[in-house]
C-alpha cells in the first residue's frame, strides 16, 4: 500500500513539474517577438456588450451539457439544477487542480451522497458522457481537417483523437458484452451493477441520440461564443472553424501536462491554430485570453460556491473528492 501511494505521489509530481516546464516553454514562445502595445489595446478596448453576449452563449452551452447528462439519468430522483451544479463543481475543481483527474470522482461522490441514485448508475452515465465527448471530438476534428485546408497540419491531433475513440469504443463493446470473460468480474457486485446500467442505456437509443445531439449542441454554442469574440477583435473565421479550434485546443490541454485550468497551454494552442488562418500573434493571444476567461470562470465560481456547502474543503484537504456529512463523517 505504501509503495502504491509513493508511486501515485511520484506520478502527480511528474505531471505537475512537467506541466510547469511545458507551460514555461510555451509561454516563452508566445511572448517572443510579441508587440505589447496592440495586444494591450485589444484587451483594454474589448467591448463589454460583446463580452456579455459571448458569455451568454457559453452559459447556454454548459446548460446544454448538463441537460445531456440529465437525459441519460432521467427517471432518477435528482433535479436538473442540482445536476447542473454538481457537474460544474467537478469541472471547476478540475480547473483549480494541478492534476485534472478529480472532476468525475467528485461528481460521482456528490450525485450519490443524498440517495436516490446508485453509484453504479451514476458511473455508467458518466462513462457514457465521456465516450460521447470522445466520439464528438474525433468527428469534429476529422471534419475540420477534411473541410478546412488551414487545419491539415493538425493530423497528429486527429490521429490521437481517433485512436482514443477506437479504444473507448472497444471498452464500450466489452462492457456491452458483459465482460464475463474477465476473471473476477462476476464477484464484484458494484461492477456488475454498473455493467447492467450501461447495457440498459444501450437499450435506449433515443436517449443516447438526444444526449449525443446535446454534445454537438454544446460545442456549437461554444463555437458561437468564440465567433462572437473573434469578430469583435477583427478575426474573421467561421463558426465551424472556431468549433474545431476549441475542440482541438481542449483535446491538447487534456492530453498533455499543463498548469491548472490549462493556463498557457490553451493560449499557445489557440495562437498556433489561428496563425494558420493568418491571424497575428497579438490579436490571437488577446482572443485566447478572453475566451479562456469565459470558459474558465463560470464553473470555477460555481465550484467555489457549491463545494463548501457540500462539506468539501477545496484547499488544505488531501483528497477533495471525499465528501463529508454535517457531523464530519466521510460519506464516500
Amino acid at each position: 500500500m505504501r509503495s502504491l501511494q509513493d508511486s501515485k505521489k511520484t506520478w502527480v509530481t511528474v505531471q505537475v513539474v512537467g506541466g510547469l516546464v511545458l507551460a514555461a516553454l510555451l509561454g516563452w514562445l508566445l511572448v517572443r517577438g510579441l508587440e505589447w502595445s496592440p495586444f494591450v489595446r485589444h484587451i483594454r478596448d474589448f467591448p463589454m456588450d460583446t463580452l456579455a453576449a459571448a458569455l451568454a452563449a457559453f452559459l447556454a452551452a454548459i446548460l446544454l451539457r448538463a441537460l445531456r447528462w440529465y437525459i441519460l439519468i432521467r427517471g432518477e430522483r435528482i433535479s436538473f439544477l442540482r445536476l447542473f451544479l454538481i457537474q460544474n463543481a467537478g469541472v471547476g475543481l478540475n480547473n483549480l487542480s494541478p492534476v485534472r483527474v478529480v472532476s468525475e470522482p467528485l461528481q460521482l461522490a456528490l450525485i450519490t451522497r443524498r440517495g436516490g441514485i446508485s453509484g453504479a448508475t451514476a458511473l455508467a452515465t458518466l462513462a457514457m458522457e465521456h465516450m460521447m465527448d470522445v466520439f464528438a471530438t474525433a468527428a469534429l476534428l476529422g471534419l475540420g481537417v477534411l473541410l478546412l485546408p488551414e487545419l491539415r497540419g493538425f493530423s497528429i491531433q486527429l490521429l490521437g483523437a481517433v485512436v482514443f475513440s477506437v479504444v473507448s469504443l472497444i471498452i464500450f463493446l466489452l462492457i456491452a458484452k458483459g465482460m464475463d470473460f474477465v476473471p473476477g468480474v462476476r464477484r464484484i457486485r458494484f461492477l456488475q451493477t454498473a455493467i447492467a446500467a450501461t447495457k440498459n442505456l444501450g437499450g435506449s437509443p433515443w436517449r443516447l441520440a438526444l444526449s449525443f445531439a446535446g454534445t454537438l449542441g454544446y460545442w456549437a454554442l461554444i463555437g458561437l461564443s468564440g465567433w462572437i469574440t473573434a469578430n469583435a477583435l477583427g478575426i474573421h473565421v467561421g463558426v465551424a472553424a472556431v468549433v474545431v479550434l476549441f475542440v482541438g485546443s481542449v483535446f491538447i490541454v487534456a492530453a498533455v501536462p499543463s498548469p491548472p485550468g490549462g493556463a498557457v497551454t490553451f493560449e499557445a494552442t489557440v495562437v498556433f491554430t489561428l496563425g494558420k488562418f493568418g491571424v497575428g500573434s497579438e490579436t490571437a493571444l488577446a482572443f485566447a485570453i478572453v475566451m479562456h476567461l469565459i470558459m474558465f470562470l463560470p464553473s470555477t465560481l460555481i465550484a467555489l460556491a457549491v463545494l463548501p456547502r457540500e462539506g468539501i474543503k477545496m484547499f488544505g484537504r488531501k483528497d477533495p473528492t471525499v465528501v463529508v456529512d454535517q457531523s464530519g463523517k466521510e460519506v464516500i
